[in-house]
């Protein structure tokens, strides 16, 4: 390998260390080994920026943001809480139900584990903790159920992921479901089981006419999900379509029916959509760009020529990826690892005969997971103020919920069917 490749390479760790944004962090250095090692043309790169975010597929990511920053402000995440909270609210730890509920619920309306924790850690957080919950519980159940916002489809990290590797979106979306509720599911039954065992009690049983009336004002946002993903699997429209639809609809609620949606409200979201988007699209960029350099040394390659030497098969190979993601959570965020980091193995994924869809969604999982896990943690940063408690605390009680979340890994890993029954299905 060329001496000037190393040094590039070496250069790009260093502006990484030094804390430099990402996208110029992989840029810089990759576009000096594409002209001065690789002889690309200069003018081509720029050419390489525009096709990497200007395809229909990647399109969806900022119309999603959108509709999620919208639907969060429309004012009608209250009622949401209130139907889910008079649903399971009586049981033991009815209110730490909620949240897990609650969580599986938003993402499947925002796409982002931030945008979830920010809502749960205003929303539910307070409420535990007027009602005797220990605040650092409900931080710790709530910096991880928040996790499965970005699992459940719509997800962010999905459309990224399968933009960037021609990978079916809607097969992403379908994969990401079983894992998400099946981590729900889990994360609800070790609540009620912390919670009988702490002593937590659940509140007063709502009635039936109560249960309605929560259920009549949290229709309109119920229906969200079942608009846009019914008519992804549906075939009425594609993910970029149902993107916008959700954008109509999510404005239509939160001017006409909710309220909460002023002229203010509406460039705050618009303002924060071109924020966030701008960032993940020159991430993507700079990822594309280092992805070129990586296969012109040769490493995809030579990773997928070792897997096949260790004779792991598409089980052994996927646990030990899911390990290695997960100790790699501990260091580095989710966007770099789902940009730089996933594509690397896709390979060997494919020479193991493994569907991409199911291994997009638990890697796209594990990165998830390493948003909570310490010293990087950006979460757990994020949580701190949000829920107003100590993230040592937070931390502490939040192992026992990224347990049970690795335990569903685990599950799919060997029983793929529950990521895969879906995909299948739509397909």
């Amino acid at each position: 390998m060329d001496t000037f490749v190393y040094f590039a390479l070496l250069a790009i760790v260093i502006l990484f260390l030094l804390g430099t944004p990402l996208c110029v962090t992989f840029s810089i250095g990759s576009i000096a080994i594409m002209i001065h090692v690789m002889d690309f043309p200069v003018g081509n790169i720029s050419q390489i920026f525009f096709t990497t975010i200007s395809g229909y597929p990647m399109l969806a990511m900022p119309f999603f943001i959108f509709a999620g920053n919208l639907i969060l402000s429309s004012g009608g995440m209250g009622h949401l809480r209130d139907c889910i909270n008079r649903l399971v609210g009586h049981l033991p730890g009815g209110m730490a139900v909620a949240i897990c509920i609650f969580a599986a619920f938003l993402g499947s309306i925002s796409g982002s584990a931030t945008a979830c924790l920010a809502i749960i850690g205003t929303i539910f957080v307070p409420m535990m903790a007027a009602s005797g919950y220990p605040r650092a519980f409900a931080s710790g159940l709530a910096v991880t159920s928040a996790g499965l916002g970005a699992v459940i489809p719509p997800s962010v990290f999905m459309i990224i992921f399968g933009a960037s590797n021609r990978i079916s979106i809607a097969d992403l979306f379908a994969a990401g479901v079983g894992p998400g509720l099946l981590a729900a599911v889990l994360m609800c039954l070790l609540t009620v089981y912390l919670s009988i065992k702490r002593g937590y009690r659940g509140g007063e049983k709502a009635g039936p006419a109560a249960r309605l009336e929560a259920f009549r004002k949290a229709f309109p946002i119920l229906l969200m999900p079942l608009i846009v993903l019914g008519g992804i699997y549906s075939g009425i429209f594609s993910p970029t379509q149902a993107a916008a639809v959700a954008c109509i609809y999510s404005l239509a609620l939160g001017t006409l029916v909710y309220k909460g949606i002023t002229r203010q409200v509406f460039m705050d979201s618009l303002v924060e959509t071109v924020r966030l988007s701008s960032m993940i699209y020159f991430l993507v960029i700079g990822g594309e760009l280092f992805g070129r350099v990586l296969g012109y040394v040769g490493l995809p390659q030579m990773i997928s020529q070792w897997v096949i030497d260790l004779e792991l098969g598409p089980t052994g190979f996927l646990l030990a990826v899911q390990a290695m993601l997960l100790v790699m959570g501990f260091f580095f965020s989710s966007f770099p690892m789902v940009v730089i980091v996933l594509p690397l193995f896709l390979p060997s994924v494919m020479s193991l005969g493994i569907d991409p869809a199911l291994y997009g969604a638990l890697a796209v999982f594990c990165s998830i997971i390493g948003e909570v896990t310490p010293p990087m943690g950006p979460q757990l940063w994020i949580a701190a103020p949000i829920c107003k408690e100590k993230i040592g605390n937070i931390m502490r009680e939040a192992w026992a919920f990224l347990g049970v979340q690795v335990l569903a890994l685990i599950l799919v890993t060997f029983f793929p069917q529950i990521s895969l029954f879906l995909v299948h299905f739509v397909r």
